[in-house]
């Protein structure tokens, strides 16, 4: 994790209500990407369940962040869950979802120990590797399944789930 990322969500803890999406990017700080459904070169179906898809992974990004301000870890993902449920993959998506899913747990996991006095901020932590490994192959999914989608859109991929991620 670079190491200005991990100062400023030591940082975040200040007030106890939800941040937005702009701000939790700010927060952490990461260039935030929009997917851009209307230029995206896939089937409709698939276009649509990432609209979605990103959606629930802002809402992780969110509760990442407001975790850290004073907002319990259940309040903070509660919506996350929320959005999660929703979600209908396509078959060519359900791997890669499934994968984001598992990262979003871990780190709700480590936050949960982290709230409770039984973790610091250790970046080697199983639960931050393990989250990490399974974003970076998602990212790796969708480059696999879209290699000639336009640069905005794969810019949008990496930026969402490096967003997410802790290191």
């Amino acid at each position: 994790m670079r190491p200005f990322v991990l100062i400023a969500l030591l940082g975040i803890a200040a007030t106890g209500y939800a941040v937005t999406v702009p701000e939790a990017y700010r927060l952490i700080p990461h260039r935030q990407t929009p997917f851009q459904a209307a230029t995206a070169r896939m089937p409709a179906s698939e276009r649509n369940y990432l609209v979605a898809f990103f959606h629930a992974v802002d809402q992780a990004i969110v509760a990442k962040v407001s975790a850290r301000r004073e907002t319990t870890v259940a309040q903070a993902y509660a919506p996350v869950w929320s959005a999660w449920e929703q979600l209908k993959p396509p078959p060519a998506l359900k791997a890669t979802q499934e994968k984001v899913k598992a990262a979003i747990q871990d780190q709700q996991a480590f936050l949960l120990q982290v709230e409770n006095g039984q973790s610091n901020w250790n970046m080697t932590h199983p639960k931050v590797r393990s989250s990490s490994a399974n974003l970076q192959s998602a990212y790796a999914d969708l480059m696999r399944l879209y290699p000639s989608e336009n640069a905005i859109n794969l810019q949008a991929f990496f930026d969402y789930l490096c967003a997410l991620d802790f290191v």
